[in-house]
């Protein structure tokens, strides 16, 4: 079992580790470099300051005592583990003394990094106008226009989701038909129509993934737009039924099939086909073993890949603001022409997608976890594993 996480830290604490001196080295030159930088007004160690250079000097000591340890290293290479510094008494006390430099260096983060960091937010959130400075302006930015970022994200994250599930029931059909293969015991019109649907599904994989979903998207909105405006609707009542969102959310679908068609695929041929052959000899028809048998199993071998497709549509969603969708990017945009600051907003919209692809990663290791988690078939009884064997079907 692995423990709690105060176990595990006394544990972590306990317990010889490898690299003390260098691991120790960065993180004193890394505290160093946090204490010479310039303090903010939430500061509680301001320069000068006896708290603030006792930490310092802990780093200093720290990294005399490791350039001591990388000479004797240079100067006894071949019998290192004959030095005093080999003893177990002087091991345990450079790692205690590494734990001390690393407590250092977290004070010295803290007051630097941390409440510098809250100082900048408090200063932008409250400032009357647009700060010079990037992160200032960042957060200026993301907290007086919350309302059209709130929104943005809202819209990818809805057109990433139900994109993708609806991509996965077509993707379902697209690869029954990309997997038809005529057989002997086919009469010649079960034949045709099995080539048919095989082709047209290999034509419509080859299409879609030949092209790029902007190109798509521009092709789907003013095609369909075209084809309403030919039976007489106004403008107005053809954005009603036709509207940017909905463009955008079957652009996003219909791209996604095509991949997860190939997915699902990998994830059939995957499955034995000893298990297609074992359901047919139980009676089952071509249809009822896909759908009972080797269709569940692919799901699942794909599941990984369907969960990535998901990831890929929040990012790559952000082309549709070529056509005005009110997604992440096209409110991003929109906030770079109110304050002609680009790099500032699409610094802000990167942290976003960084922050929802995260989560989503986060989200889908969850899931497949439980999807791989070891089977509950098995219970102990005393000193004995009793196997308590599979469900019966009947």
């Amino acid at each position: 079992m692995r423990g709690t996480p105060a176990s595990r830290g006394q544990s972590f604490i306990a317990q010889d580790h490898r690299y003390v001196y260098l691991g120790g080295s960065v993180i004193a030159l890394v505290g160093l470099s946090l204490w010479y930088s310039a303090p903010s007004p939430y500061s509680f160690l301001p320069a000068g300051s006896v708290p603030g250079t006792a930490l310092a000097a802990v780093c200093y000591f720290f990294l005399v005592v490791s350039t001591l340890a990388l000479l004797v290293k240079w100067t006894h290479w071949s019998s290192y583990g004959e030095t005093i510094l080999k003893r177990p008494a002087l091991v345990r006390l450079s790692r205690y003394l590494s734990y001390l430099d690393a407590a250092a260096a977290a004070l010295l983060a803290l007051d630097r990094f941390v409440l510098k960091l809250a100082y900048v937010v408090h200063a932008a959130v409250h400032a009357e106008s647009n700060p010079t400075g990037t992160l200032s302006s960042m957060v200026y930015m993301a907290y007086n226009q919350r309302s059209l970022f709130v929104t943005g994200v809202w819209t990818t994250v809805q057109l990433a989701l139900a994109g993708t599930a609806i991509a996965f029931v077509l993707a379902l059909l697209m690869v029954f038909l990309r997997i038809q293969e005529p057989d002997k015991r086919n009469n010649d019109f079960v034949k045709l129509i099995k080539i048919v649907a095989n082709k047209f599904a290999r034509f419509y994989i080859f299409v879609i993934r030949g092209t790029p979903m902007m190109v798509q998207s521009l092709i789907f909105y003013y095609a369909i737009f075209n084809l309403f405006k030919r039976t007489g609707m106004s403008v107005t009542e053809i954005n009603r039924v036709w509207s940017l969102f909905i463009s955008g959310l079957v652009t996003v679908s219909l791209n996604s099939t095509a991949y997860l068609a190939e997915v699902l695929r990998g994830g059939i041929l995957a499955v034995d086909a000893g298990q297609m052959e074992a359901a047919r000899s139980l009676g089952m028809t071509h249809w009822q073993a896909m759908r009972r048998v080797v269709f569940p199993q692919a799901i699942k071998n794909s599941l990984l890949a369907i969960g990535n497709e998901f990831i890929i549509n929040i990012k790559d969603s952000s082309v549709l603001c070529v056509l005005g969708v009110s997604d992440l990017m096209f409110m991003t945009r929109s906030v770079a022409g109110i304050y002609y600051k680009g790099t500032e907003c699409y610094l802000i919209a990167a942290t976003v997608y960084l922050f929802l692809t995260y989560l989503s990663s986060l989200l889908l290791k969850a899931i497949t976890g439980r999807m791989t988690a070891p089977d509950n078939t098995k219970r102990r009884q005393g000193n004995q594993t009793v196997d308590l064997g599979l469900p019966s079907s009947n």
